[in-house]
C-alpha cells in the first residue's frame, strides 16, 4: 500500500512539474506574440516615413528648379519645361503614382499622371499640406501616400507646394516581407529560450525529484531514477531506513508489553470466575 502511494506522490510532482514548465513557456510566448503585433502595428509607419523620405528627394528637385525660376522672376505657370520636368521625375520612380504642382489655394498649375487630386481625398490632403505649418508633410490615407513639400519664394512667402502620390500597396508588400522575416525570427527567439530554459528548470528541481524518488518503494519507479544518484538521496535513503528501524523496534517492545500485561491479568480473572 506504501509502494502505491507513494508512486501516486511521485505522478502528482510530475504533473506539477509539466505545469511550471508549460506556464514559463507560455508567457514567454505571450510576451514573443504581444511584441510582435505591437510592431507590425508600427511597421506600416514607419514603411510609410522611409517611402515619403524617398520621395521627398523628387520634390526637393522640382523645388530647385521652381526656385530658380522664380529667382529669375516667373511665374510657376510661366516656367517652360516645367511639365516635362514632372513627366521625367515621374518616369524615374515607378512607384509614383502622381505628381502636381498647386498655388497657395489649392489650385492646380501643373501635374504629371492626372490633372487634379482624387476628391475623396483631396480636401484633407489640402488641408494637411497648406495649412500644417510644416516644410515637408505625411498624409497617409488609406490606399495613397502623400508626400507634401511647400514652396516658398525669395521674400519666404507660400506661393504653392509640391504633392507627389504613391499607391500604398507598392510598399505594403515590402513591410508584409518584413513581417514574415520578423515572425520567422520571433519563432526562433522561442525556440532558443524554451531550448534553454527547459534543461535549466530541471536541474533546478533536481533535488525534489531525487527525494520524491526516494520515497518511492516500487522497484520499477525507483530503477527509473538516475544511474547516479546523488549523495543527499543515499542520505535521505538511510535516513529513513534508521527511523523505519527505530520505528520497529518500538513497536516491538510495545507488544512485548501489552502481551506482559496479558499475562498478568489472565490469572486473576480465572480466579474470580472460580470464587
Amino acid at each position: 500500500m506504501k509502494a502505491v502511494t507513494t508512486s501516486e506522490n511521485w505522478h502528482v510532482f510530475r504533473e506539477i512539474y509539466f505545469k511550471i514548465i508549460l506556464s514559463i513557456l507560455i508567457v514567454i510566448a505571450a510576451m514573443l506574440i504581444l511584441q510582435n503585433s505591437l510592431n507590425q502595428l508600427k511597421l506600416r509607419a514607419l514603411v510609410a516615413e522611409a517611402t515619403s523620405s524617398r520621395l521627398q528627394i523628387t520634390a526637393a528637385t522640382i523645388e530647385a528648379s521652381v526656385v530658380k525660376a522664380e529667382a529669375l522672376g516667373l511665374a510657376m505657370d510661366e516656367m517652360l519645361g516645367l511639365n516635362d520636368l514632372l513627366t521625367r521625375e515621374r518616369a524615374r520612380d515607378a512607384s509614383i503614382e502622381h505628381i502636381i504642382i498647386v498655388s497657395p489655394i489649392g489650385t492646380p498649375i501643373v501635374s504629371a499622371g492626372a490633372a487634379d487630386l482624387p476628391l475623396a481625398d483631396k480636401d484633407m490632403v489640402l488641408r494637411r499640406i497648406l495649412g500644417g505649418g510644416e516644410k515637408m508633410t505625411l498624409y497617409d490615407a488609406g490606399a495613397r501616400l502623400y508626400t507634401g513639400r511647400v514652396l516658398r519664394d525669395s521674400s519666404d512667402a507660400v506661393m504653392g507646394a509640391v504633392i507627389v502620390t504613391t499607391q500604398t500597396q507598392t510598399y505594403l508588400n515590402r513591410a508584409r516581407a518584413a513581417f514574415a522575416q520578423m515572425t520567422t525570427s520571433y519563432m526562433m527567439i522561442f525556440a532558443a529560450v524554451a531550448a534553454l530554459i527547459v534543461p535549466f528548470i530541471f536541474y533546478l528541481f533536481s533535488g525534489v525529484r531525487h527525494a520524491f524518488r526516494a520515497f518511492d518503494d516500487n522497484p520499477a519507479t525507483a530503477a527509473a531514477d538516475d544511474l547516479n544518484p546523488s549523495a543527499d538521496t543515499a542520505d535521505l535513503r538511510k535516513a529513513m531506513a534508521a527511523s523505519q528501524a527505530g520505528y520497529n523496534a518500538v513497536a516491538r517492545e510495545v507488544d512485548d508489553i501489552l502481551i506482559g500485561q496479558g499475562a498478568q491479568s489472565g490469572p486473576v480473572s480465572a480466579g474470580g470466575t472460580s470464587l
